[in-house]
């Protein structure tokens, strides 16, 4: 059984006011085509899929058609665990 493990996507996330959406399909088409190329059984993303609580539309979608394209193989799992949004200002 292959496993992989990811964290922390943060889909959402703007840098200095920049919308990143384009990135965000960058790297989970990479990860899709990562996942199909070393038939890996078992994706665990442990931490924070959404930047915050209240993820755009723009967002959702995205992660939507990534666990659509990887539900396309069958026996494949992919485990979400819940992480926590926290701001810290220094």
């Amino acid at each position: 059984m292959k496993i992989l493990h990811t964290s922390d996507w943060h889909l959402g996330r703007t840098l200095y006011g920049r919308k990143r959406y384009e990135e965000f399909e960058a790297f989970l088409n990479w990860l899709a085509a990562l996942i199909e190329s070393e038939n890996i059984d078992v994706l665990l993303v442990a931490g924070d899929v959404f930047d915050n609580s209240t993820p755009s539309n723009h967002a959702k979608e995205l992660y939507y058609r990534f666990l659509y394209r990887l539900a396309a193989a069958p026996n494949r799992h992919v485990v979400v665990t819940a992480g926590t949004t926290i701001r810290r200002r220094f």
